[in-house]
């Protein structure tokens, strides 16, 4: 009782569309009942028991309205928790296999000269003259020693599967040529760092070559960095190129990470199948220069061209999270308990318009026929069906057994709305799951409500002028 009670109050604080209507229903259901009951004495007993059976009748309404709901959440998390459930916990173990977001950064070049200088050796006699030891003392010579600089990324977008869900992985081959100056008069021993992206979790195919040469002996790795050093004459120029082949997820990043003057660099970076359309870009990202599509049109080449500038911006591109395993049907699912409530009120404050009795038991079976379509998507969506094959075979099978239901109902025009309804909602309200802005789902939800308004209001003078004519025609009588 208690979860039935929690249930409805959620529905008013939650969706106060839904617990406004079904209130009206209920209370209308209650005052319907208490007005057509036989026994109309106003002694205490008799009176209360109207108001027990009218009650009943109205706890009745909203209970077959919570037990169905609770049918179609079910499905609805059952459904989820097999197709595409995302979360925190799945993420973090699919990129510790596949790899994290790729961060690569500028190589770094300190230059370094050994000078000697005189250092006073302490004495215990202060009235003595000082003495002087010569000590070589290592000092940087500060410069901006990248003269230009040419990257080529291609990506190679590859989704990865983990717990039932999809995430957006790729491959990605690297190649970074920086061009290196000793902008001073002095010999130096360069020191050259390579951050590595954090946490990555593989690097194929890694090579260093400094003019031409292959240096990995050279190479010293610790944790995210490679460093090596080299000594270079005064004005000398150097040709580093880095490649290597790696893995990530949902973003690409480059960034220059101090501020120095950047001269002639260029950055290229092709991904394949990611049109320019849908191209997303990390926070703090840097606008391309130029974007193109590629050469079947399915993907997107982006370029920076940079001369000149002075920025700690990053380049590069976020990856949309891929369409989930079932992602339409699920959407579509999300939807049905709402389209529920929808439905039952509507046929029952129908049929109180009309002037008919609420039968329970035609309104659970009308509920159990529309939940039909909902558990059919559900369990054949992933065979030969797909969405629209598993929509068309669970709403024919919602359309049937209503016609079924109701094919002996006695006014033409109350069978009419009836299957009217059951096909608006069987039919167009579930597709406005499709919808992907939030906009746009709640322009349709508002003209859904004020629809079922107007319908309400016509079909209440409708009844009025129908019964009007009908005393006109018995007076005439």
């Amino acid at each position: 009782m208690s979860t039935f009670i929690d249930g409805i109050v959620r529905w008013m604080t939650v969706e106060p569309t839904i617990g406004l209507l079904m209130t009206i229903t209920a209370l209308v259901i209650f005052g319907s009942s208490f007005a057509k009951s036989p026994d109309t004495s106003n002694t205490f007993w008799p009176w209360l028991r109207r108001v027990i059976e009218a009650s009943i009748g109205a706890v009745l309404f909203l209970g077959l309205l919570w037990a169905f709901r609770s049918i179609l959440t079910s499905n609805n998390t059952t459904f989820n928790s097999t197709h595409g459930s995302l979360s925190e916990a799945t993420l973090h173990s699919a990129q510790s296999i596949w790899g994290r977001p790729h961060v690569q950064r500028e190589l770094a070049v300190s230059h370094f000269v050994e000078q000697v200088i005189q250092e006073e050796i302490p004495r215990e006699d202060p009235t003595k003259p000082p003495l002087y030891k010569n000590t070589k003392v290592r000092q940087q010579v500060p410069q901006n020693s990248i003269l230009g600089f040419v990257g080529q990324v291609d990506m190679t977008l590859n989704e990865r599967e983990k717990g039932y869900a999809l995430y957006n992985g790729f491959v990605i081959n690297a190649r970074f040529e920086y061009n290196i100056i000793n902008d001073s008069d002095l010999e130096t021993e360069a020191e050259f760092d390579f951050s590595l992206s954090p946490g990555q979790t593989m690097y194929d195919n890694f090579t260093i070559l400094q003019d031409g040469q292959d240096i990995s002996s050279q190479l010293r790795f610790s944790q995210d960095l490679v460093q090596w050093k080299r000594t270079m004459q005064p004005q000398q120029q150097s040709k580093i190129v880095v490649s290597y082949t790696s893995r990530g997820m949902q973003y690409f990043y480059y960034q220059i990470p101090v501020q120095r003057e950047i001269k002639n660099s260029v950055l290229t970076l092709t991904v394949d199948r990611l049109p320019v359309s849908l191209l997303n870009y990390p926070e703090g990202c840097l606008t391309p220069t130029e974007i193109k599509p590629t050469s079947d049109q399915r993907g997107s080449v982006l370029v920076w061209k940079l001369d000149r500038a002075i920025t700690m911006a990053g380049m590069g591109v976020a990856l949309l999270q891929p369409p989930q395993p079932g992602a339409q049907v699920l959407r579509v699912l999300w939807n049905s308990p709402y389209a529920l409530t929808l439905l039952i009120a509507m046929i029952g404050i129908t049929l109180l318009i009309r002037g008919e009795p609420v039968r329970f038991i035609e309104l659970a079976l009308l509920a159990g026929a529309y939940c039909v379509q909902f558990l059919v998507m559900a369990a054949i969506s992933d065979f030969a069906f797909g969405f629209w094959g598993s929509l068309i075979v669970g709403a024919f099978l919602t359309g049937l057994l209503t016609f079924l239901l109701f094919r002996h109902q006695r006014s033409n025009l109350l069978r009419v709305l009836i299957y009217v309804l059951v096909g608006f909602f069987t039919i167009v309200y579930p597709l406005s799951g499709l919808l992907t802005q939030v906009t746009q789902r709640n322009s349709f939800d508002g003209i859904v409500q004020v629809g079922l308004i107007v319908y309400l209001f016509g079909l209440s003078l409708y009844t009025q002028l129908e019964a009007k004519r009908a005393r006109s025609v018995s007076a005439g009588r």
